[in-house]
């Protein structure tokens, strides 16, 4: 009775998992949160997000410069977020090449809950090039209505207009390549 209970339980999880990871269209033409980061401390973080100009110690994602953001929201301390680290950083490399060309595609990452201690140890463990920042108080989670880590949003910036959300998918991706069509199909760029 107990090998027949632990896979009912191993089943319930396996569809869990499975049905957590999800992208969705996002409502019509909602705008991006009016979050404060701190400026990057990174010289070459500043350049690659467009800040160069930026006077003060911080900015807001209306500020950065590019005509896609995408947003990871990740945790540390979550499993999921470690094992996806390494897609992710392709995903970031193959956003490199697809801003040669247009559009401009750029890459952040939300600690949800992390100390900026915690998001600079993930940081150098999982060599991430694109810049992190720290959300102690999950407030910036909760104003892009997180539902789990790793999370994806999805942003399309056009010239004159404020940034508005595209995207959102809980849970991981399967390659960089059809993830990045994805993300190019819903912020109309392909």
């Amino acid at each position: 009775m107990k090998k027949i209970h632990g896979i009912v339980v191993l089943v319930v999880l396996l569809s869990a998992l499975i049905s957590g990871v999800q992208a969705s269209e996002a409502s019509a033409e909602e705008p991006v949160p009016a979050l404060t980061l701190p400026l990057p401390e990174s010289l070459v973080h500043r350049e690659y997000l467009g800040l160069e100009g930026i006077s003060g110690k911080t900015f807001t994602l209306a500020d950065i410069k590019t005509d896609i953001l995408l947003i990871e929201l990740f945790s540390m301390y979550c499993p999921y977020c470690q094992a996806e680290a390494p897609l992710v950083n392709t995903f970031y490399e193959l956003a490199r090449q697809q801003s040669k060309r247009g559009p401009v595609v750029k890459v952040i990452g939300l600690g949800a809950s992390n100390s900026r201690f915690e998001v600079e140890h993930f940081r150098k463990t999982y060599d991430i090039a694109f810049p992190l920042f720290p959300d102690e108080d999950l407030s910036m989670y909760e104003q892009f209505g997180g539902e789990g880590t790793p999370g994806f949003i999805g942003c399309r910036y056009e010239h004159g207009k404020e940034p508005v959300i595209v995207l959102r998918q809980w849970g991981g991706f399967d390659t960089a390549e059809a993830f990045m069509d994805l993300l190019l199909e819903h912020a109309d760029k392909q």
